[in-house]
């Protein structure tokens, strides 16, 4: 009889599948093909990595578990000696652990092209921490190095999902993997965050009731067999469906081409910039004028050559069937691999825990102490020595003498005279203690601790906890490092996927900022219409391209220890530096409040320094004494100009009165200097006429003289003319 949901009908059930099967043939998928090779990927992995499944479930199983085999419990039972556990790796693991916690990792967005604006940068770099935050991925973060600090490796999923059941808005979400076991990678992925395989998938088990209620359309559900596990997840029952999701790159040749404008484009969008080419080249036919200016701005193909690329699958399958299939919107495997310590030998990975060393010393440890707690609990329990005739008519008094309150009442021994003697305290082997503690030194220097770990209270410096921590830290830096670039890749997944969420419909959400704000915005706001009438749009994500660096911050408590030491050098030899690192001291320290002290004290910090970490434009920089010392003599320098030159535009105010004065003056000279020389005219006239009047006159004188001197001569000469007579 068919097992089907009970929420569909038959027929509701048969189309659905139908439908499938026709996605299935659109896509140019083979139902059996996709099952037999996830069946074939899944079994590689199996034999290529199975070994560190064993090795790492070993050594899981040694630190939360058990540490005695039953082959040696039942040893130490049958010589009565108990079989006891002192589990120093755990505690290692913790600390270790707890390091890691304190390391809060930022997502940082870079652009690769340099053309992206710093608005651009931030609304993805914001979008990034918001989906950290809200998929707490501290948590999946810790999950995953816990498996690689105890079992060798773990592992992480990005997902994507719909933000409430009944929305069609999209969210991105960090998932926890509590077991590593049940995922799988491609052994040619040479990094360590496996990013560059061509397959990884993973197991889920679901109850009946979620899985049909997830898929109400599949039949006779048939669980997901790993191959690696028949024997193991004994809890699963007939209850249980185990669900395999696997994703897998298609590739697929291109011929890639680089045109004369430097840009590089794929065959397929070559054709698409057609009908725009032929645009162009009809334009610049029927101009004259700018018609070789746009020939020259149409681009032709320069080079080409072959190429590949490819597209992600992902499938929803049980055993004998698909169950749903989607194309992964992005070039990044969903699943991220979160190396320990791994080495290859003969092109084959091994990994190590950070314990695993340490398992034989610890094992030690384990002998040691249980021989001791052998010898306490077989020791001898007398406390007197004595005989029967010393406690004669006293033995219930002396039955548990250390219950007894005042004296211990005894009798000579009649034979010998003697009395009851104090046994000597009973002592462990100091042998057996040399060894315990050998045993834990061991452990120590295996897992890179030296013997200045065990100096604890006065007797260690400063500087000797700094050493032990820095010790400690290096250790087990390999981890972290892993862990980091791990996160660093499951950002650049969250950072592909993006543009799934944003969409193209407005979409309000909150965002997290850098400073631990939080700020409402809109996806593809609407502002306004251009000139022909398309959307002008805001808080919208441009196609350019970025890349995911990460920023540890001061993670690790030794390096807090260095930069405080550092900072209080610093200040007690220059106090006035600091306002310049005043939440740098602030953020280094291990204090309730840390994080609003710090922001307190970044208050302090100059704009300056704050606008270039931040990538922000430059306020204007506050002038330095010198420089207020030389604004002050220009100010007054300026002000002393302005009042002389309010001086002399007072004085030319007076020079230009006395100017016009003077005018005034020279015009009524000039028209006294007019009339003069109209009077001296006048004058000049009157006496030319009288001149002329004398030259007339003077001239009927000389006539007048002349008319005389010549009667005068004619009178002379008759004179004598009568005297010669």
């Amino acid at each position: 009889m068919d097992i089907v949901s009970n929420q569909m009908s038959v027929d509701d059930i048969d189309e659905i599948n139908e439908e499938l099967r026709e996605q299935l043939m659109e896509a140019g998928i083979d139902e059996a093909e996709v099952l037999t090779k996830a069946r074939e990927d899944l079994t590689l992995w199996d034999g290529y990595f199975g070994e560190n499944v064993v090795r790492g479930k070993d050594d899981m199983n040694f630190v939360l578990r058990d540490q005695w085999s039953a082959v040696e419990r039942s040893e130490f039972s049958r010589l009565f000696k108990p079989a006891m556990t002192f589990n120093k790796l755990y505690d290692v693991c913790k600390k270790i652990s707890g390091e890691q916690r304190k390391n809060k990792p930022d997502l940082m967005v870079r652009s690769l092209t340099g053309n992206s604006t710093q608005d651009q940068i931030n609304l993805r770099a914001d979008l990034v921490r918001t989906i950290s935050y809200q998929s707490q991925n501290d948590l999946v973060y810790q999950t995953a190095f816990r498996q690689a600090l105890m079992m060798g490796y773990g592992a992480f999923e990005i997902c994507l999902d719909y933000e409430t059941p009944k929305s069609f808005n999209q969210v991105i979400r960090y998932e926890m993997i509590p077991d590593v076991t049940r995922t799988s990678f491609d052994p040619t992925a040479m990094k360590p965050h496996k990013g560059d395989g061509n397959f990884c998938a993973r197991q889920f088990v679901y109850t009946k009731e979620e899985f049909y209620a997830t898929f109400p359309f599949v039949v006779n559900p048939v669980s997901y067999a790993d191959p690696r596990s028949l024997l193991d997840f004994q809890w699963e029952t007939r209850d249980t469906i185990v669900v395999c999701r696997y994703a897998r790159k298609e590739w697929f040749p291109i011929k890639v081409f680089l045109l004369t404008d430097g840009t590089s484009v794929t065959e397929d969008q070559w054709l698409d910039m057609q009908d725009k080419i032929a645009m162009q080249k009809s334009l610049a036919d029927n101009s004259q004028v700018v018609g070789e200016l746009i020939r020259k701005d149409i681009p032709e193909i320069h080079a080409e050559r072959l190429s590949k690329d490819y597209i992600i699958r992902q499938y929803m399958m049980t055993q004998n069937q698909i169950i749903k299939f989607t194309d992964w919107p992005s070039k990044y495997l969903p699943l991220i691999f979160v190396d320990g310590d791994s080495n290859f030998i003969n092109g084959q990975q091994y990994t190590r825990s950070f314990i695993h060393e340490a398992k034989d010393a610890q094992k030690f440890v384990n002998y040691v102490g249980s021989e001791i707690a052998a010898e306490v609990k077989n020791r001898r329990r007398e406390q007197w020595i004595g005989t029967p005739d010393n406690i004669l008519g006293n033995e219930q008094m002396w039955r548990n003498p250390e219950l007894q309150s005042g004296i211990l009442i005894a009798k000579p021994d009649p034979k010998t005279g003697a009395m009851p003697q104090k046994a000597p305290a009973w002592d462990i082997s100091p042998s057996l203690l040399q060894q315990f503690q050998r045993g834990s030194q061991d452990m120590r220097e295996i897992m890179g601790f030296s013997e200045t770990e065990a100096l604890q209270g006065r007797d260690m410096s400063g500087k000797a906890r700094r050493e032990r921590k820095l010790e400690g830290s290096m250790s087990a830096y390999v981890w972290f490092d892993n862990l980091n670039q791990a996160i660093e890749q499951g950002g650049r997944v969250v950072l592909d996927l993006l543009p799934v969420i944003a969409g193209e419909f407005e979409r309000p959400m909150v965002i997290s900022k850098a400073d631990g704000r939080t700020d409402s915005i809109v996806l593809n706001k609407v502002i306004g219409e251009d000139e022909d009438g398309n959307k002008i749009k805001k808080n919208t994500l441009d196609s350019g391209d970025y890349d995911i660096e990460i920023d540890t911050g001061p993670s690790f408590a030794v390096q807090k220890d260095i930069a405080l030491e550092f900072f209080q050098q610093t200040l007690q030899a220059n106090p006035q530096t600091f306002p310049l690192i005043a939440d740098l001291w602030a953020k280094n320290l291990d204090i309730q409040y840390m994080p609003q002290i710090a922001e307190r004290f970044k208050t302090l910090v100059p704009p300056q320094i704050i606008a270039k970490e931040e990538g922000k434009q430059l306020p204007p920089q506050p002038p330095s004494p010198q420089e207020q010392m030389m604004q002050h003599q220009m100010q007054a320098q300026q002000q002393q100009m302005m009042m002389n030159e309010q001086k002399m535009k007072i004085e030319e105010q007076q020079l230009m009165e006395r100017a016009e004065e003077l005018k005034i003056r020279k015009e009524k000279h000039m028209l006294e200097q007019a009339e003069m020389i109209l009077k001296a005219q006048e004058m000049q006239s009157k006496m030319g006429l009288e001149q002329q009047k004398i030259k007339v006159d003077h001239g009927r004188l000389l006539l007048d003289a002349d008319k005389t001197e010549k009667d005068f001569t004619s009178k002379i000469a008759s004179v004598l003319g009568d005297i010669h007579k």
